[in-house]
């Protein structure tokens, strides 16, 4: 199950090298319906390419071809990335300049037409990109692919950041939270892609008294999403799915 194959990305045997983690995030990356996936994380976003973190299975042609002509400078997926924390969907008409367009036309050629891009932001400034490549008939079926997935996706996202970070850092001392048995209850329900609403209807209490809880979760462990906060939740044995 995808639940299961993200548990273990955090929490099964331990991650030691960019080979555990491209093993153990190709499951629920493929369980979602994608192919290729790139993630690359560097310690700050004026960090020199040394010391960039890059796992995936993008082309190696794609690469060499991308770096030498210099498109990081003016790719527009990149660029969203560095300033927002949105994910962005790949779509032609993100690429205007000529320059934008060779640069579609090399993906296109290189089978990554399609797919998402989520804009990876650390605790201490590390700056990344999780990259999502899949095969769609057209870019409205990638698309409606992408949105019934984004939840998911998102969590995906929370937890290859932290697996990525701890490859790249020492382990920050864990300052234990503490939930209230409600805080859990309602933690573990979102990780199975629960709303508020369908929480509230679990667990018999209104949707505002659920948003209420979430506002402390995110206080709890200093994180600005719901998706984190079960990441987070999961990796410290809080909850279980």
């Amino acid at each position: 199950m995808l639940s299961q194959a993200l548990e273990f990305l955090l929490d099964g045997p331990g991650i030691s090298t960019s080979s555990d983690l491209f093993d153990r995030l190709k499951e629920p990356v493929l369980q979602l319906g994608f192919g290729r996936y790139e993630l690359r994380l560097k310690p700050d976003r004026n960090a020199r390419e040394r010391s960039e973190l890059v796992i995936g299975d993008y082309p190696q042609a794609w690469h060499e071809a991308y770096e030498q002509a210099g498109y990081v400078r003016i790719d527009p997926v990149m660029l969203h990335c560095m300033h927002n924390v949105t994910p962005i969907v790949w779509a032609e008409r993100l690429y205007s300049s000529p320059q934008q367009h060779s640069l579609r036309a090399l993906a296109v050629a290189h089978g990554l037409e399609h797919g998402v891009t989520f804009a990876l932001h650390g605790p201490q400034g590390q700056f990344g990109t999780l990259g999502l490549n899949l095969q769609a008939r057209d870019a409205d079926q990638a698309q409606a692919m992408i949105r019934h997935h984004m939840g998911t996706l998102s969590m995906l996202r929370d937890a290859a950041l932290q697996a990525a970070l701890a490859l790249m850092v020492p382990p920050a001392p864990v300052t234990q939270v503490k939930l209230t048995r409600r805080e859990k209850e309602i933690l573990r329900w979102s990780a199975f892609g629960k709303t508020s609403w369908e929480i509230s209807n679990i667990c018999c209490c209104s949707e505002a008294n659920v948003d209420y809880h979430f506002k402390n979760i995110r206080r709890k462990f200093s994180v600005t999403t719901r998706s984190a906060a079960v990441v987070q939740a999961l990796s410290m044995h809080l909850i279980q799915i």
